[in-house]
């Protein structure tokens, strides 16, 4: 059952692991079939090394497990909450990459200070809630908006949505490069801000898709 939609989500999830966006079992990883409404999603508690294509858990929009002989992540309030709230999304990552992270503990906004965080930021923080919590996957739907890709998580991480995986794994990645400017330019006290006109007009151009 939606085969290729678990590959997507086993490939995410080790180009997770090799690009050191989540150790171990943190972090976790889905995508919506948009046809079905069905999702796909990293099982609990098990590491990325072995996972499988068949371990990869199916569920429904409630998170009630359809197929798979794991339990779906701890996560599953919040990503299916994402996916109820928007139907613009069918791909998300929920990373614990080190740089996002400390902005997160800091509780502090990541400001847009490279030109692919124009597509995406300032990226705010989410108050902590408990994690898999009802009040934590609400917390992140507010912040998200309507329109927002990424959000930090306070003492958490990060969470990115996006039309496809591919996309929420492209935020994720940006969102942690993004931190790790920050972080360094604030060592050398120099952030410098991309001003917020050429942010707005940056964004225009990748949601039209044209690149500039």
């Amino acid at each position: 059952m939606l085969e290729d939609l678990r590959r997507q989500v086993l490939d995410v999830s080790l180009q997770l692991r090799d690009a050191q966006l989540a150790r171990g079992t943190s972090g976790n990883v889905s995508a919506r079939d948009p046809e079905s409404g069905m999702i796909a999603i990293t099982p609990s508690g098990v590491p990325y090394d072995c996972l499988h294509i068949s371990d990869i858990a199916v569920i429904s929009s409630d998170g009630e497990l359809v197929d798979g002989r794991y339990r779906p992540s701890s996560e599953t309030p919040m990503h299916t909450a994402v996916y109820r709230a928007r139907q613009d999304v069918n791909g998300i990552v929920h990373t614990h990459s080190l740089y996002a992270t400390v902005f997160s503990v800091l509780n502090k906004e990541l400001p847009v200070v490279t030109v692919p965080m124009a597509a995406f930021g300032p990226v705010r923080v989410v108050p902590f809630r408990l994690p898999g919590s009802r009040e934590l996957a609400d917390e992140v739907v507010r912040y998200l908006g309507s329109t927002g890709k990424s959000v930090l998580l306070q003492n958490h991480g990060a969470l990115c949505v996006g039309r496809t995986l591919g996309e929420a794994l492209e935020c994720a990645v940006y969102t942690e490069e993004g931190a790790q400017v920050s972080y360094l330019a604030l060592l050398a006290q120099g952030l410098t801000p991309i001003p917020d006109k050429y942010v707005a007009v940056m964004k225009k151009a990748a949601e039209s898709g044209k690149a500039l």
